[in-house]
């Protein structure tokens, strides 16, 4: 049977009843359980959240491995970390205040298994907000070559929701820690260029917790790093004269847009429309 290890991130500003729910998702509520789960404690957390992961060291035992940070390094440094510590032949990712659907690792596993030619495997979400009510659906390509022909404009799976094997790490591949934020778009185009292959599912196999400042730290934290990463990754994959490079010259400028522009584009129509055609 393959044993799947889950790798989720926790710092100090988090939630404790976000993290609660997040693990609870991956361990109580899954149809298939994980052999382990890899918690990193990204530098010092507030007594709420010592306490919620006290709380799971003592339900889950040896199936729990936590890892500290004496001070924050970041995500991409901590899922690194993280991947040394891999016991399972699949690592499924998974952020500390969403919530996996019941059927995930049950559906992904069963996937991968029929498909030994998918390295990556991620699925569709369900956004919800913080009153739980449901907002977007986002589907993703379902082939690697549907994958590749949208990388340019936008990344072709979900962070959280994805399934890795293992062995791709084993062979080398690793999140660029040159990049603090958007280090997943930065995994994809460097799997790609290395000959991995990656699909999703059609079904919604995550709950993506969606915050009301998710805007402003889309269009000021990130704008750069994904600049850099969307510009190296198609010269990468395409070369040097294609017309792709618009898309991220245009999503730098639009990240660098009013907040409240940036909202309205992004719950309208339109961004889905760029995202899920094939304007190539």
């Amino acid at each position: 049977m393959t044993q799947i290890s889950v790798l989720i991130s926790v710092y100090g500003k988090e939630d404790a009843s976000q993290l609660h729910q997040a693990i609870d998702s991956v361990w109580t509520a899954q149809t298939l359980k994980p052999s382990q789960i890899i918690l990193i404690q990204d530098g010092p957390v507030p007594s709420e959240l010592t306490a919620e992961i006290a709380f799971w060291q003592k339900e889950l035992g040896d199936i729990l491995t936590l890892l500290q940070n004496p001070v924050n390094m970041g995500l991409t440094h901590s899922l690194n970390k993280g991947l040394a510590a891999v016991r399972g032949d699949v690592i499924a990712r998974m952020d500390s205040d969403d919530r996996s659907a019941p059927q995930r690792f049950e559906l992904q596993t069963a996937f991968l298994d029929s498909h030994p030619d998918t390295d990556i495997l991620g699925g569709s979400i369900q956004e919800f907000d913080e009153s739980d009510s449901c907002l977007n659906v986002r589907h993703y390509p379902l082939t690697h070559e549907a994958a590749v022909a949208m990388i340019h404009k936008a990344s072709p799976l979900a962070h959280p929701t994805v399934m890795m094997r293992r062995r791709i790490f084993d062979e080398g591949l690793r999140y660029n820690e040159h990049y603090r934020t958007s280090q997943d778009i930065a995994l994809w185009y460097d799997a790609i260029a290395k000959g991995y292959r990656i699909a999703n599912l059609p079904d919604i196999i995550l709950h993506f917790r969606r915050t009301g400042n998710v805007y402003q730290r889309r269009s000021k934290a990130k704008a750069w790093n994904e600049f850099l990463i969307y510009m190296g990754g198609i010269y990468r994959l395409f070369g040097l004269f294609t017309f792709k490079y618009i898309f991220p010259i245009s999503r730098l400028c639009f990240r660098l847009m009013p907040v409240s522009i940036i909202r309205r584009i992004y719950k309208s129509p339109l961004r889905r429309f760029i995202t899920e055609n094939k304007i190539s």
